[in-house]
């Protein structure tokens, strides 16, 4: 199971964003993240829509956390969709085969961590090792 670009990058844009407590500009995200400018306006039309982040237009506008407790699974719910770890390749066999239920669990395992990771705590470790607002 691996993370899409999509989804490390929108946890990373959360993560940078709830270390700042003013609005920040794209271009402030792109140069601490080494994210795209333009990749990470595509990135923020989810997770806006998903009321995750707000926005301001203007000489003075940008971004900001739209709310506290925010967790893992809400970013990659945002910014991914549903996701699901993937099983077996082409196998049509789910009532007997045996890592079909391997697969169950791990979602279930998967899905239960990232519902119980907030942004801010994962941003405090940042802090706290003197590594926010640049990663």
């Amino acid at each position: 199971m691996k993370l899409s670009t999509k989804g490390r990058y929108s946890l990373e844009t959360m993560v940078y964003l709830s270390t700042s407590k003013d609005l920040v500009s794209i271009r402030a995200i792109s140069e601490a993240t080494g994210i795209s400018s333009g990749y990470l306006e595509q990135l923020m039309i989810p997770l806006r829509r998903a009321g995750l982040v707000t926005s301001q237009r203007g000489v003075q506008g940008g971004y900001t956390i739209a709310r506290e407790k925010i967790t893992c699974y809400d970013v990659l719910l945002a910014s991914e969709g549903v996701f699901t770890p993937t099983p077996c390749k082409d196998c049509d066999q789910t009532s007997i085969c045996k890592t079909h239920r391997i697969w169950a669990l791990l979602e279930n395992a998967v899905l239960d961590y990232a519902k119980n990771v907030y942004i801010e705590d994962l941003a405090g470790h940042l802090l706290e090792d003197r590594k926010g607002g640049g990663m």
